[in-house]
């Protein structure tokens, strides 16, 4: 009876590796950046995730929006055009050599617009005022622009691209603005002394 009683645990252990695999895949997303095309062109790059715990792939499908983009079948990295702020979702799965599981998972992904460019960054001072002033193109919104004079982080000027601030004459100020999109991050840096009269 014991000897019957192991055959029949041994047996449930097999069975039970058969229907669920030796080694579940995990469900990964895919990785998905803005192209960088030359010239710049909506397009978004996704990639199969590196993670397949050492599984060999057997096969790939790609779907947008869960509709199957065609002619990606079996690709690991692939391009899908895109209208520029457009959002949708990129879904993968990977199925494996001897593995019953499938790694399947998606992502959000936003198009990407023009790439984001500081086009001039300046500031001048008088009457013990510092005046700045920044501008860009492009970009893939939310585009935000952000500030620290002499290490301090302004939240009140967030989004300004021309501000205007209080300085000490004969001190030297640093201003850094930072603008930033959903796929880059800019800075730039400008240094020089307060002075009372405008240069």
């Amino acid at each position: 009876m014991r000897r019957l009683s192991a055959v029949f645990v041994l047996l449930t252990a097999v069975l039970g590796g058969l229907l669920t695999g030796a080694s579940a895949a995990h469900a990964s997303p895919p990785v998905c950046r803005p192209s960088r095309a030359d010239p710049p062109t909506p397009a978004v790059i996704c990639t199969v995730p590196v993670d397949t715990d050492g599984l060999r792939i057997d096969f790939i499908t790609w779907t947008k929006d869960d509709k199957a983009i065609p002619d990606t079948d079996d690709i690991r990295s692939i391009s899908v055009p895109c209208t520029p702020g457009e959002t949708f979702e990129i879904g993968v799965t990977v199925g494996f050599i001897d593995e019953v599981d499938q790694n399947t998972g998606s992502t959000q992904v936003t198009c990407p617009g023009k790439p984001l460019k500081l086009t001039y960054f300046d500031c001048d001072t008088g009457a013990s005022l510092l005046v700045c002033s920044v501008t860009f193109e492009g970009g893939t919104p939310p585009v935000t622009a952000s500030w620290n004079i002499n290490g301090a982080e302004r939240p009140d000027l967030l989004n300004n691209t021309v501000i205007r601030t209080g300085c000490v004459v004969g001190k030297p100020y640093r201003a850094v603005v930072t603008v930033r999109d959903r796929f880059d991050t800019l800075t730039s840096v400008q240094s020089a002394t307060c002075t009372k009269k405008q240069q």
